[in-house]
């Protein structure tokens, strides 16, 4: 019904003369990691829908496809809509699908908002036209060590990531960070969706001496991890933490009372908070009959964000160039920054009155993140915005 409706309004735009923009996203609504991808998707479909009209003489045509977390379909949908939709932007979703398309989307010059924040998407080579919305894993996993150094110089550290090139993603920034930081990061360890009993590596870690376990992975690991270490007293032993797709809604939800003290580090903004961008979030969970646990789904403020992003982009080309093309929308991007960033309230800033600003070199967009604890069965605050002191020290060497 809503492809339908979407159809019908592309159909009358174009009977008016306007011009019709595909905004295109593929990624993972089933399958591996589906519980950060469909609500990924639907914030970038009901952003979309609701911005089909913002445009002066446009019409944005808005398809979303699952790609069931398989990097050859994901490849074969994007030249799909290169070829049909001719897209302007793209919008990608998983770290190895995106690994592998570097070249491609290079030669192609497409601007691309992967929903994975892999910091190597945006490194050489064939880096140029990827442009992440928010920190990277590893500078959030960084930002995690930082933490954990303030609480206890010498602490012994474990990882837990997933077992991909999105769960490796930071390790090795996070073992010089570690090394700086005068932390020990004595086991690293992958787990995936199928290890549903724990207590081996918990008790390893255990006798290992670990005292903090930070989690690069998805919410159903993590919570799995939290409700053996209460199942096993080894709560009130180690302590964990977790980058972005680790915590939200959904880990509460999973983990229950074992979600209690998770620490995590969010560049988003969450139900709580009073902003343009939440207040939006809620009307379009309502509008468009979304389940209402996505009101507090960081995952779909993740969707809405890259979509948000995309639109902007392509109005500011529409104003600046009167059309809207991949080179257009490049430089549109490229210009969001100082007086030109762009501030939609859905992820979090250390910067006065900038929210998402991007240049040629500089392609993080939001880099503000904020450690939330779980108290009471909900995610608090329990810092103010900031950005990790040690991450370009240790990636880039400055």
């Amino acid at each position: 019904m809503r492809k339908g409706l979407v159809a019908v309004l592309a159909a009358l735009g174009l009977a008016l003369g306007q011009q019709q923009v595909t905004l295109f996203w593929s990624g993972a609504i089933t399958g591996p990691t589906s519980e950060t991808g469909a609500p990924y998707g639907a914030g970038i479909e009901d952003y979309c829908r609701h911005m089909a009209r913002a445009i002066p003489g446009v019409v944005l045509n808005c398809v979303v496809r699952d790609d069931r977390y398989d990097n050859a379909t994901t490849q074969r949908l994007f030249e799909e809509a290169v070829d049909r939709f001719k897209i302007p932007i793209y919008l990608g979703y998983s770290t190895g699908a995106m690994l592998q398309m570097k070249a491609l989307i290079q030669e192609l010059k497409i601007p691309t908002l992967p929903a994975s924040n892999h910091v190597g998407l945006i490194d050489p080579p064939n880096g140029d036209y990827y442009f992440i919305p928010v920190s990277t894993y590893s500078e959030q996993v960084v930002a995690l060590l930082e933490y954990i150094a303030k609480q206890k110089r010498g602490a012994k550290v474990a990882l837990v990531v997933h077992p991909s090139p999105f769960g490796r993603a930071p390790v090795e920034d996070a073992r010089k960070a570690a090394q700086q930081l005068g932390l020990q990061i004595v086991d690293v360890q992958e787990v995936g969706a199928g290890n549903l009993d724990n207590t081996a590596l918990l008790r390893r870690f255990e006798g290992a001496g670990v005292e903090f376990v930070v989690h690069q992975n998805v919410a159903g690991p993590v919570a799995n991890i939290l409700k053996d270490t209460r199942r096993l007293g080894l709560s009130g032993k180690m302590r964990h933490l977790g980058a972005v797709y680790t915590g939200g809604v959904d880990l509460i939800a999973l983990a229950g009372e074992a979600a209690e003290g998770f620490l995590w580090a969010s560049p988003y903004f969450t139900a709580q908070d009073d902003t343009p961008g939440i207040r939006l979030q809620k009307d379009l969970v309502a509008r468009f009959g979304r389940p209402a646990s996505y009101v507090e789904n960081h995952n779909y403020t993740a969707g809405m964000l890259a979509a948000a992003i995309a639109i902007e982009a392509m109005k500011r080309a529409q104003e600046r160039f009167k059309r809207i093309t991949n080179e257009t929308v490049y430089q549109a991007i490229v210009g969001m920054n100082g007086p030109n960033a762009f501030k939609p309230g859905l992820a979090v800033s250390t910067k006065q009155g900038i929210e998402v600003d991007f240049t040629k070199s500089e392609r993080t967009g939001a880099e503000g993140l904020r450690i939330l604890e779980v108290k009471g069965g909900r995610f608090v605050p329990i810092t103010d915005p900031f950005t990790s002191a040690l991450f370009r020290k240790v990636h880039y060497g400055k």
